[in-house]
């Protein structure tokens, strides 16, 4: 089996590898930049320099013919070869070679200076090699004088330059490796010590441990303050599911120890008593109903967190309830329910008709259980211009829902207090709230002076 790499491996070499590619590409750059700016430097200075040179003895040249005419030019083209340059031509101003001082090597052709400027350089083994011209009158003739210098100096500073840019940028290398190690550790040991406390942190009612870890990082000061807020909501939510479990086992053993009661009273006494027959039959199908009911929550809460997003389509409010509205007058059992109806027309809505159907339901449940005796429950529905929405919801007259519960009504097993003759699991308004996000609806939510409203906020069909 192999063994995974461990985080901090993988980022020390992630960085490495980053930072030194960074550091030699920037190295190479700024290396090959020195290194050109010096070598143009070096040979524009020995252009300028044997320019003015052979300005200088074209001139001298010149006058010395014109003084002595008849003289050979071989000799003067030795004697400035022997004043310290490497080689010396005389040529014609079309370019037809006169002569030299030597014999010229494969570098310096015969030909071919016509168009070669009055300087410039060329290399030459590795080796640079500059020259300048100048126009001369030797016994009347017009003649260019051409002086070659090899720049075995400006070679070798070179050459030196090129080893010192080298080590320095090995040098460099180093010390950036070093300094990733230096930065791979500050970033890793925290999160190893992150990494071992959430290894050895255990979720328990009796164990509330947050994690502790001194670092001068903001990033790693974030990251345990997530972790720790997270490890709260994980205690909170276990807890919250404990209490489900505990509340839904009770919920069941109760219908369950009545149906067995009722079950007991029928072989008692229902084969000759028809009335108790019928009402021990009517207990049983109420508390099997209440068990189907909770088993169904269950399941739907189950399927919503792994179904599809539902297709929308648009949907024309005031027919759509009309449509729904006896399903509803069903499950409100203990207050009428209405309609409260604008007198402007509202727009059509982009939904699911099911699912908002089962939203629907929903509140009204939840609006017959908690509305005061004799209280009606008003389904509605408005246009809200101001952010372009269409809002259906329920309204029931009843005590106020107090801040802290309302905070908590949409949350997975949760249940304020109720009716003791309801059967409620605290899953009726979590899976509304699914819904609601699935059909990309938004919750208004208000209790106040004796009235409460849930409502959706839609999008309308053509927005």
């Amino acid at each position: 089996m192999i063994r995974p790499k461990r985080l901090t491996w993988r980022i020390s070499l992630a960085l490495m590898v980053s930072i030194g590619v960074a550091v030699i590409m920037a190295g190479l750059g700024s290396g090959w930049f020195v290194y050109s700016l010096a070598k143009s430097t070096l040979i524009h200075e020995s252009m300028q320099e044997i320019s003015q040179t052979t300005k200088t003895s074209a001139h001298k040249l010149t006058e010395e013919y014109r003084q002595h005419p008849g003289r050979a030019p071989v000799e003067d083209l030795n004697d400035l070869a022997a004043a310290g340059h490497l080689y010396v031509l005389l040529i014609t101003p079309s370019g037809h070679f006169i002569g030299s001082s030597g014999s010229l090597p494969p570098a310096l052709p015969q030909n071919g200076w016509v168009n070669a400027g009055s300087s410039g350089w060329f290399p030459f083994h590795a080796i640079p090699y500059v020259f300048a011209s100048s126009p001369l009158t030797l016994n009347g003739q017009a003649r260019r004088l051409i002086i070659v210098d090899g720049l075995d100096r400006t070679a070798a500073l070179l050459s030196t330059l090129r080893t010192a840019l080298l080590f320095g940028e090995l040098l460099l290398v180093l010390s950036s490796t070093l300094a990733v190690v230096i930065i791979v550790r500050q970033l890793t040991d925290p999160l190893r010590s992150l990494e071992h406390l959430a290894q050895t942190t255990t979720l328990s009612r009796k164990n509330s441990n947050s994690v502790d870890i001194h670092s001068r990082l903001t990033e790693v000061a974030s990251l345990t303050d997530s972790f720790n807020n997270m490890l709260e909501r994980l205690q909170k939510a276990q807890e919250r599911e404990r209490q489900f479990t505990s509340n839904a086992a009770h919920s069941l053993r109760t219908p369950i120890h009545v149906i067995r009661g009722y079950i007991h009273t029928l072989n008692q006494w229902g084969h000759e008593d028809p009335e108790t027959r019928h009402l021990t039959l009517k207990a049983l199908a109420r508390e099997s109903q209440a068990m189907e009911t909770l088993v169904d929550r269950l399941l739907q809460l189950s399927r919503m967190e792994q179904d599809d997003p539902p297709g929308l389509r648009p949907v024309v409010v005031a027919p759509y309830v009309a449509k729904i509205l006896p399903r509803l007058r069903d499950t409100c059992l203990h207050h009428p329910l209405v309609l409260d109806w604008p007198q402007s027309p509202v727009p059509p809505i982009l939904s699911e008709p099911n699912l908002l159907e089962a939203v629907l339901r929903t509140l009204v449940e939840n609006a017959d259980a908690y509305g005061d005796p004799e209280t009606p429950v008003a389904i509605f529905a408005t246009y809200r211009v101001n952010n372009n929405k269409v809002r259906i919801g329920v309204r029931n007259y009843g005590p106020d829902i107090p801040a802290d519960v309302l905070n908590h009504l949409f949350d997975r097993f949760y249940r304020a207090s109720q009716p003791a003759s309801s059967h409620h699991f605290g899953l009726g308004l979590s899976i509304a709230d699914s819904i609601v996000g699935r059909i990309q609806g938004e919750w208004y939510v208000k209790s106040l002076d004796h009235e409460t409203v849930f409502a959706v906020d839609l999008p309308r069909a053509d927005s």
